[in-house]
């Protein structure tokens, strides 16, 4: 049995916001979300991604068998952080034919790099109720803020904070639009904006005089998530259990669980339809809430495998990756970028799916999804699960990257000694809003449209319910109502309305656009 110390969440995820006053943590194991989302003065709070050191005991296998938290009375904590911004050094998107001479592949290709790169460096606290700015880093002469570190001190918990930037976007110069006819949906040469990642470092002082290097975390600041509530079809902790799989540091269980590994891959693509009207239109029909009884019938191993199978069939094989169909689900894209091709489940989704149809699963409905599940897996878990895993074209949090076992370490932990700071976020679009606005319901008339999909609803809806007559009716509009180009994007991002879960008066659960500041506007516009 090894005793290491480690830092959890393995990948801490942080967002901007437009708040100097107040911020919210991310998902966190049994943490209520925060109410509301924006300060009083009408701000959107940035998400702060927390971080903790553990003692932790681990077996041969390196599974986790004990852990306890590092305290003020087992130790001092160090942290060390360093965000950077390498979007406008890197290379365009997506990647070029290869035929293309290297400089040319680049981004503001012929400019020094270190113009373009914005690192201030890395910041280290070594105690309770310190702080730090990353407030230096620089794109060409323009300094740019990329967020601050910050110490928690209130009891004996020596807790770190990480918080990204405010969401700003510009071009040096000034005054250069974002878009065509000189940029595109992920390349804008002379723009930068404050999207960050980078590693999360801590030694560990014990009372006797020893110092401890952690297992090292990274941060990812990315785009705030407007529909918190609504999970991913694939999560970006299913594209790291994956890769962990992938490189046999993880085994797929002989005989998968239903609660835990079966009903969310089902269950997902539904809650799509309060983000989605084309969600809607094709499976909107069957909200089916966890007390309804189909949910029962699809854990039961000894009912009919044809139900099992007739749904698997609806989705799309990874490993053989097919043309789709119009019956495939769900109504998202995949990476390529094709019409028609629908985004497939993991290769673990569907081999865990495949033992299902089969009958070779665990019918423990409806039991705790995830019993005995101690805390530093918690943490690796809910940190990720609210992240999109797909497309990642190039991606919202993070882009392919993260599919890439190289750039791991082990189970749901980037490699903080090869990874440069700035590199996991560096493909994403630059600036962030533009593929954020176009990244939308490809559609202008989803009803008639049916080889038409969506990309990423459950971070940036495409179309919400204003209220609960709107939602009663089956009439959403549009969430970006009011916003009309990649301008307006980068100035009114913040503006736009938080999908939040609440309660109908017959207690149903129901999905509405709140706290929205934008005038309000056509439903179709």
């Amino acid at each position: 049995m090894a005793t290491t110390y480690e830092i959890h969440p393995g990948i801490g995820i942080a967002r901007v916001g437009t708040s100097t006053k107040h911020h919210f943590l991310g998902p966190e194991p049994d943490a209520p979300p925060p109410n509301p989302y924006r300060d009083d003065e009408g701000n959107l709070l940035r998400q702060a991604a927390r971080f903790r050191v553990f003692e932790c005991a681990r077996d041969e296998k390196n599974a986790l068998l004990s852990a306890r938290e590092v305290t003020s009375e087992l130790g001092t904590i160090a942290w060390t952080v360093h965000l950077a911004n390498r979007k406008a050094a890197g290379e365009v998107f997506p990647p070029p034919d290869p035929a293309v001479p290297p400089e040319q592949r680049l981004r503001n290709h012929g400019r020094p790099r270190d113009e373009l790169t914005i690192d201030p460096g890395p910041r280290t606290l070594n105690g309770p109720h310190q702080a730090a700015r990353f407030d230096t880093g620089k794109f060409k002469q323009e300094t740019v803020f990329l967020g601050e570190i910050r110490t928690e001190g209130a009891d004996d918990k020596r807790r770190l904070l990480v918080l990204g930037g405010f969401g700003l976007s510009g071009s040096v110069p000034s005054g250069i639009p974002v878009g065509p006819p000189r940029g595109d949906f992920a390349n804008n040469d002379d723009w930068f904006d404050d999207i960050s990642d980078g590693p999360v470092r801590a030694v560990v002082t014990t009372p006797d005089g020893t110092t401890h290097q952690t297992k090292p975390s990274w941060v990812i600041v990315a785009p705030p998530d407007f529909a918190p509530g609504i999970p991913n079809f694939v999560t970006m902790y299913d594209v790291a259990r994956d890769v962990a799989v992938q490189e046999e540091w993880l085994a797929i269980p002989d005989k998968p669980s239903f609660t835990r590994d079966i009903y969310p891959i089902l269950s997902r693509p539904f809650a799509y339809s309060w983000v989605s009207r084309r969600a809607g239109l094709m499976h909107g029909s069957a909200r089916w809430a966890p007390s309804s009884p189909r949910w029962k019938t699809l854990a039961d191993p000894t009912r009919d495998p044809d139900i099992r199978r007739a749904l698997l069939d609806r989705l799309r094989d990874p490993r053989t990756r097919p043309p789709s169909d119009l019956n495939s689900m769900p109504r998202l894209h995949d990476d390529t970028n094709k019409k028609g091709q629908v985004l497939p489940p993991t290769r673990t989704q569907y081999l865990l799916l495949e033992k299902w149809v089969a009958g070779s699963f665990v019918d423990d409905w409806p039991e705790e999804q995830h019993p005995g599940e101690l805390l530093p897996d918690a943490l690796d878990r809910v940190s990720l699960q609210g992240c999109s895993g797909g497309a990642f074209f190039p991606g919202i949090e993070a882009g392919r990257i993260m599919t890439d076992g190289e750039k791991y370490s082990e189970p749901y932990r980037l490699d903080a000694d090869t990874l440069e700071p700035g590199a996991v976020t560096e493909g994403n679009a630059l600036p962030w809003q533009a593929d954020f606005h176009l990244c939308r319901d490809d559609s202008p008339n989803p009803q008639f449209q049916e080889t038409a999909l969506a990309w990423w609803p459950a971070q940036r809806p495409d179309t919400v319910f204003p209220d609960l007559a709107s939602a009663d009716s089956g009439t959403p509009q549009s969430w970006h109502r009011g916003v009309t180009d990649m301008g307006d994007m980068v100035r009114d991002w913040h503006q736009l309305g938080v999908v939040v879960e609440s309660q109908s008066p017959d207690g149903r659960p129901v999905f509405l656009e709140t706290e929205r500041r934008l005038p309000r506007s056509s439903p179709e516009e």
